[in-house]
Formats: structure tokens, C-alpha cells, sequence
């Protein structure tokens, strides 16, 4: 483990300072766990983003965010982003289409 060396401001030193008391931690420890929890919270919201801008597909931005998809779906959903880009009546029309396609192959 690297050791690293930080410039913190009263105010976010004395919330460590809580929050190593309240958990029974260490400072150090404290901090660790909430760069961990920071770091996948960031990487979330940039696999948001990028899902948003189309960099990424749903199964991209799970990967990014190291999730499962489903995860990822959910997460945009309490977001209220759709995570599916296709209509109902889209959706619909490509299931009846679909559908001809079987009935033609029973044909043939």
C-alpha cells in the first residue's frame, strides 16, 4: 500500500474526526473507505454521463462502473433515465414484425 500525503481543510478534518469516533476507526481508515465509496459513486455517474452522450452502451457503462447490468439499468432508472432508447410503440411494431418473420419461415 502507497502512502500519500493530502492538504485538508479544518472543517473536513473535523468530520473525519466524527466519523473516526463514530465508527470506532481510525482516521486513515475513514478516509479509505470514503475514497472507496467516492470512487465507485464517480465512476457511476461518469458511466452515466457517457451512457447519456452515447459513448456507451448499457453494457459498456456496467463495465465502467463495475456493476451488473442490471445494476447499471436500475441505477438509471431511479435516475430517470430509460435505459431501454426504444419506444413501446417501436418496441410494438418490432414484435409484429417479428413475428411475420416466424409465420413466413413456417411457410417456406
Amino acid at each position: 500500500m502507497d502512502n500519500m500525503q493530502v492538504r485538508i481543510g479544518d472543517e473536513y478534518i473535523n468530520i473525519l474526526k466524527e466519523l473516526s469516533e463514530t465508527l470506532h476507526s481510525s482516521r486513515s481508515e475513514v478516509i479509505r473507505r470514503v475514497m472507496k465509496e467516492g470512487i465507485k459513486d464517480l465512476r457511476m455517474k461518469i458511466a452515466m454521463e457517457k451512457y447519456l452522450d452515447e459513448e456507451f452502451s448499457l453494457c459498456r457503462a456496467a463495465e465502467f462502473a463495475d456493476v451488473s447490468i442490471q445494476q447499471m439499468a436500475k441505477y438509471l432508472a431511479q435516475k430517470g433515465i430509460p435505459f431501454f432508447k426504444q419506444s413501446i410503440e417501436e418496441t410494438m411494431k418490432d414484435a409484429k414484425e417479428a413475428e411475420g418473420w416466424l409465420s413466413d419461415e413456417d411457410i417456406n
